[in-house]
């Protein structure tokens, strides 16, 4: 029983942190907004520390399994985290804005992230599901004025709960069927069926479409554009850059472990819905206005792009998903942080012609955004490039000949819709005044530029540490 509670201190600690926030907020008199940042990135510090000590132990195996490959994904979430929440009490400064409920709701959604991560049962995934759903809609209400979210936060939450309780649906009938909820009596079951009946597949659907509603995956995405065109900074860039992986991981865990004897059903599901994706984000982003959404739908492009490099889930087809998510990651992390800075009169700036002529004001991170965009869609030289060729690879190993004459195509679309970004920062007359930077923006700018650029030369880090966790070929 001690050795449970042991293992299970990273949890612990979301929780205590929790206690300890709230604590804080009533007793403390002197708070400002920076004050429950440095609370939550110290105990982000030792949630990440116990995870690398315990990154193959589990307490309830059942449900939770900790591996290499689960710690893997967690620690880039809660890196980016910790980065990303440093960032962000720049903008509660600027605003002067209390923190408590934003940073208490960071964390509880670290801990249905964590869940989902590990999870080893459609229990602890649709645990997981529901706190991760009850925060989204919770982080979109941190605006200050909430008549201009409260549309947004009501879309999502009724569509949130539709796809929980088709979730709890198609888990109950799961249930029923396999006698368990874990993902490996499951698995058994599977492989016992010659075929499989209508219901199974449809709880199949339903599971997939889950994770392609929280990932934003077309046609599921436009509660992520609502949350990016009307939420605040903070909010964009958390629901962009933290999760991203962790949705990764879920799915990863569910297609192989617990749905692997339905692989053939389930990569043409997939494919469709990074085929979808790719051709909204694509589309869209070449007319949008407003710079935020117009990232969100190149977002949108990375996703299905994602999603059709996972293929069969081969360990070659996650490792080239992992490499590229990776570098998308960063080259979001980066964008936002640029966002950090398009201020004026102490107001954030959103609209592409709000851009015009940044380069003159801001050379440095005008450049900066500029790599940043180009590796978001793989062009050469750029680092992108390196995790797009190896989806290009990876799908040529298996003959996708088509799969890649889309991607590729698809690409020229995008190279169009981040000229526009492009055009407007370098070829368009300074029409803003913007305020000064802080220097925390310009040394995150440079360190992501300098991972960005080691990577770039050494890229194999990517690869070989991914291929050693997932036990080679």
């Amino acid at each position: 029983m001690l050795q449970h509670w042991l293992i299970l201190i990273p949890e612990i600690l979301m929780l205590l942190y929790l206690l300890t926030a709230a604590l804080v907020n009533k007793y403390r008199d002197r708070k400002t907004p920076k004050t429950f940042f440095t609370l939550l990135r110290w105990f982000l510090l030792l949630i990440l520390l116990f995870t690398w000590l315990f990154y193959n132990k589990s307490a309830y195996p059942e449900h939770l399994h900790n591996s290499t490959f689960t710690t893997l994904f967690k620690s880039s979430a809660y890196l980016l985290l910790m980065a990303w929440s440093y960032l962000s009490s720049k903008w509660f400064l600027n605003k002067n804005r209390h923190s408590y409920k934003y940073c208490s709701l960071l964390m509880i959604n670290v801990l249905g992230l964590d869940i989902m991560a590990s999870a080893n049962s459609l229990l602890s995934l649709f645990i997981s599901t529901i706190i991760i759903c009850w925060c989204n809609r919770n982080l979109i209400y941190r605006h200050w004025d909430t008549s201009k979210v409260i549309s947004v936060a009501r879309q999502y939450s009724w569509t949130a709960l539709f796809f929980v309780l088709i979730t709890a649906i198609s888990t109950f009938y799961l249930y029923l069927q396999a006698g368990s909820l874990s993902y490996h009596q499951i698995s058994s079951y599977l492989t016992q069926q010659q075929s499989f009946d209508i219901y199974i597949k449809l709880c199949t659907v339903s599971l997939i479409a889950l994770f392609m509603f929280l990932i934003a995956a077309a046609p599921f995405h436009f509660w992520f554009i609502n949350f990016i065109r009307n939420g605040i900074l903070p909010v964009s860039g958390h629901i962009t850059i933290s999760p991203w992986l962790i949705y990764l991981c879920g799915i990863i865990n569910l297609s192989r472990e617990c749905l692997s004897p339905m692989i053939e059903f389930t990569t043409p599901i997939l494919t469709a819905f990074g085929i979808c994706s790719i051709l909204f984000g694509a589309l869209s982003s070449l007319i949008e206005k407003n710079i935020r959404c117009l990232f969100a739908f190149i977002s949108l492009y990375c996703i299905g792009l994602n999603l059709i490099g996972l293929t069969n889930f081969s360990n070659s087809s996650i490792i080239a998903s992992f490499a590229y998510s990776i570098t998308c990651i960063l080259s979001f992390a980066g964008i936002y942080t640029v966002f950090l800075s398009l201020k004026s009169h102490g107001e954030y700036l959103s609209e592409l012609d709000e851009l015009n002529g940044f380069s003159i004001s801001r050379p440095y991170i005008a450049a900066t955004l500029m790599v940043f965009s180009f590796s978001l869609i793989g062009l050469a030289p750029t680092l992108g490039f390196f995790g797009y060729s190896s989806i290009l690879y990876n799908l040529s190993l298996t003959a996708n000949w088509w799969r890649i004459a889309f991607l590729l195509i698809s690409t020229l679309f995008m190279a169009a819709a981040v000229f526009r970004i492009i055009k407007s920062a370098y070829f368009y007359p300074n029409t803003q005044k913007y305020d000064r930077t802080n220097k925390s923006i310009y040394a995150f700018l440079f360190i992501n530029m300098l991972i960005i650029i080691v990577s770039l030369f050494f890229p194999s880090w990517l690869m070989r540490d991914a291929l050693a966790i997932l036990g080679g070929n």
